[in-house]
Parts: C-alpha cells; structure tokens; sequence
C-alpha cells in the first residue's frame, strides 16, 4: 500500500511538470495542486507513520498474543496443577481426618487400655496382698503341722519303743540238751548247744550256736541244770557273759553206788544290748527222753 501511495505521488509530480509548459493561467491552478500535493504528501507522511505505528501494534499484539497464548498455557497449566493439588489436598485431608479419627480411637482405646491397667493392677496387688496373707497363714500352718508332725513322731517313736520294750518284756527260753535219744555230751570249755526247745518267746536264742543273744539292757535271770550219768568223767558247767565266767555248778564221775546225780546253779544279771550267755562244759553231761539237762532264762525288767 506505501508503494503504491509513492507511485501516485511519482504520477502527480510529473503532470505538474508538464503543466508548467502551458500557459501562465495555469500557474494558479498549479500553485493549488502543488498545495494540494504537498497537502497529500503530508497526509501520507502521516498514514505513513501511522501505518507504521499500526504495523509496529500489530507485531506488537501478535506479541503480545503469544505470550498470551504462552501465558494462557501457564495459566492452563497451573490451574490444573492447582486443581489437581487441590484434589491431592482434599485426598490429604481426608487422610489427615481418617488418621485423626483413627488416633482418637486409639486413644480412646489406649485410654480404655490404661484403665483396664490399673484396674488389672488393683487386682494383681489386691491378689499379692492375699497370695502373701495365704503364704503366711500357710507358713504358720506349715509350722504347727511340721510341729505336729514331730510330736507325732516323738509320740510314735515313744509309741515304738513302748511297743518294743513291751515285747522285750514277753522274753524267755526254756532249753533241753538232746532233742531225742539219750546218751553223754562230752565238751572241753566249749559252749553246750540245746537242742530241744520248749519255749523261745522272741527268738533269742539261737539252737544252732547255743547262745542267748540280749535285745534290750535290762535284769535277766538264768537257770541251768545238769545230770551226770554212766560217766567216768565229772561234769563242770559254767554260765558265761560274753567271755567271762559267772556262775559254776558240776559233780564229779559216778560209780556203782552212786550211778547218777544232778546238779544246777542260777543267777540274776544285768546285759547290755548284745551280750551273749551261754552254758559251757568240761567233761560229760547226760540227757534223755525226760531232758534232764537244761539252760533257761528270761527278762526281769529293762533299764
């Protein structure tokens, strides 16, 4: 469009030029045009700028367009950033009210907890205090019954012993030399074993080693008898404690006049626990189907 506005300008010029050749009539009408153009130029000096103006708005909308284009983009995207935040920050607090509701909860239910705690507590030193109460109570009775239990055993001890002395006290033998037959028993200072028994309340004396054997300390009294018969020996017995010699009786050999005889001897003793008493012979000794020769004994009273 400029281009075009020089060229008519160009145009204008040139007919003004060829005008001067014609008369001098012509020179008023000149003068106008040449106002008039000069007019015209000026106004075009003027589109001109103008026109450069709008230009110059125009690339600087276009400009601006972009960049509001640019902006709007921006914008466009920062909006739906901020709406996608907003959705992240409804979707957070909803989160932050489920994560309080569920911290109350648990608080409440911590709290629950906590009383049941002290409740359970309560209980657990109310049961101590108890359990210890019972443990001593126990401990008491353990004490009365551990009481108990040794009077009762000291009772049954004494019980026991009373019961062994008892049967201590129903002590006494009464033994024969021949079980059967009848004939002489020779012996050197070597205990007599009696054979037939008569009575052996306790069975404390023993028919395989003729000794007494004494259960309980205590007074005995012992009896032996001897009868000496168709001998050409004499007959010496001795009633012996353990190894001591305590008592002696005996006769000496028999002849045609005096074919047999008797002798015996007796004695009250005190033994211990385990003394024994035995009948000991030198020489001969007789006994027959009616048990001539015989060795008692039994228990007085113990000590």
């Amino acid at each position: 469009m400029k281009t075009s506005m020089v060229f008519l300008l160009i145009l204008i010029f040139c007919y003004l030029c060829r005008a001067q050749e014609h008369s001098h009539d012509n020179d008023i009408l000149l003068q106008g045009v040449e106002n008039k153009a000069e007019e015209g130029v000026q106004e075009l000096e003027r589109q001109t700028d103008m026109l450069a103006e709008l230009i110059a708005l125009r690339e600087m909308v276009v400009e601006q367009s972009v960049e509001l284009r640019h902006l709007t983009a921006r914008v466009t995207a920062a909006e739906n950033l901020v709406e996608k935040l907003q959705m992240e920050n409804s979707a957070m607090e909803a989160r932050m009210t489920t994560t309080e509701n569920l911290m109350e909860r648990l608080q409440m239910e911590n709290s629950a907890m906590e009383a049941r705690m002290t409740a359970a507590e309560s209980m657990a030193e109310e049961l101590q205090m108890e359990n210890d109460a019972q443990a001593t109570e126990l401990a008491v009775s353990q004490e009365k019954l551990s009481s108990l239990q040794q009077r009762v055993t000291v009772s049954e001890n004494h019980v026991a012993e009373l019961e062994r002395q008892q049967e201590v006290r129903k002590l006494a033998f009464s033994v024969s030399l021949l079980e059967s037959g009848e004939g002489n028993t020779e012996k050197e200072d070597v205990q007599l074993i009696y054979r037939k028994i008569f009575t052996n309340v306790g069975n404390h004396y023993n028919p395989n080693t003729g000794y007494f054997t004494a259960p309980v300390k205590g007074i005995y009294y012992f009896r032996f008898t001897g009868h000496i018969a168709h001998s050409d020996a004499s007959m010496r017995m001795g009633l012996f404690k353990n190894s001591d010699r305590i008592v002696t009786s005996g006769d000496r050999a028999t002849t045609s006049t005096d074919p047999e005889d008797n002798a015996s001897n007796g004695v009250v003793v005190q033994l211990e626990v385990g003394d024994v008493v035995s009948v000991q012979l030198f020489g001969k000794i007789w006994d027959d189907q009616y048990h001539r020769s015989t060795f008692s004994g039994f228990l007085l009273f113990a000590l």
